[in-house]
């Protein structure tokens, strides 16, 4: 009679084993999560971007307050993002947007009945620019990444496998 495999258990495979799929397990879930959370973020500044360019007449003090205070907090979430591109990889659009920020940060609002507005103006297309400018750097780096290299032979496309 032959013997029969038997499933082993996680504790019977050993703590190594265990220990190595729980950190992939781990790894997964935290990557999803992440990219849950940026689109979720990014969405959130996206539709105050397009908020505060859709504004035509100066809004009241309130709502211009709040609207500025979101936008600061989001330019500021967006510049660490596009500050994490290397210099070399960072799009020429992050590198403007990053320049930008810096000066609306020293400046602040301008003096007048419109200077608010336009700072909070300002922000949303400081904020639009970083955003497409980590948009860019997401879809250079799928491009690299869709090939496969092979030494001393050309690139091979996944599809062509």
């Amino acid at each position: 009679m032959s013997e029969q495999p038997q499933d082993t258990t996680a504790s019977e495979a050993g703590p190594g084993v265990l220990a190595a799929a729980e950190m992939a397990l781990g790894k997964t879930l935290l990557l999803q999560a992440a990219t849950v959370l940026e689109e979720h973020v990014e969405s959130a500044a996206l539709s105050l971007i397009r908020q505060a360019l859709a504004i035509r007449q100066n809004p009241g003090a309130q709502e211009l307050a709040e609207l500025t205070d979101s936008l600061l907090t989001h330019c500021a979430s967006l510049a660490v993002g596009v500050q994490t591109i290397s210099t070399e990889q960072r799009p020429t659009r992050g590198a403007g947007a990053l320049r930008d920020w810096a000066q609306l940060q020293a400046d602040g609002p301008g003096d007048g009945p419109f200077g608010p507005w336009s700072y909070a103006r300002q922000l949303a297309l400081v904020a639009r620019s970083m955003l497409q400018a980590i948009h860019e750097h997401r879809g250079a780096a799928l491009e690299r990444a869709a090939y496969i290299g092979r030494p001393s032979l050309p690139p091979l496309a996944p599809n062509s496998r």
